[in-house]
């Protein structure tokens, strides 16, 4: 009597394994195509990132933009670029004015990299 009870106690382990495993790829992949939204825009690493972003513009630009902080934000996983970023970067534009940016950003934690995209006024 114990041994049938014990099969159908290991198939049923072995059932809820492979749902397990078979329903987190798709969660996975799901992301991967998409942006995600970062759960904390206030985070001292988006933050930094974005004032890094505003710095790198600046240096090829050289239009005197000065970061306020970085008020929204979403996240992307890209095989080659690491951790993609597109950030809405509140500013001051080189008049001393209140602007908005566009920010697409990679970091590649295993290189100590990080590699700007684009910087664009906001629409």
């Amino acid at each position: 009597m114990r041994r049938p009870n014990l099969l159908l106690a290991a198939a049923a382990a072995v059932v809820a394994i492979y749902v397990a495993v078979v329903a987190m790829p798709t969660a996975v992949v799901s992301q991967e195509q998409g942006w995600v939204p970062l759960p904390a825009v206030d985070a001292h690493l988006v933050q930094e990132l974005g004032r890094w972003a505003v710095a790198e513009h600046d240096k090829t630009a050289n239009d005197r933009v000065k970061f306020n902080r970085v008020v929204s934000g979403e996240e992307r996983e890209d095989p080659q670029l690491g951790v993609k970023y597109h950030f809405v970067v509140d500013a001051l534009d080189g008049n001393g004015r209140d602007a908005k940016y566009e920010v697409v950003m990679a970091e590649q934690v295993w290189l100590e990299r990080r590699i700007l995209i684009s910087f664009n006024p906001a629409r």
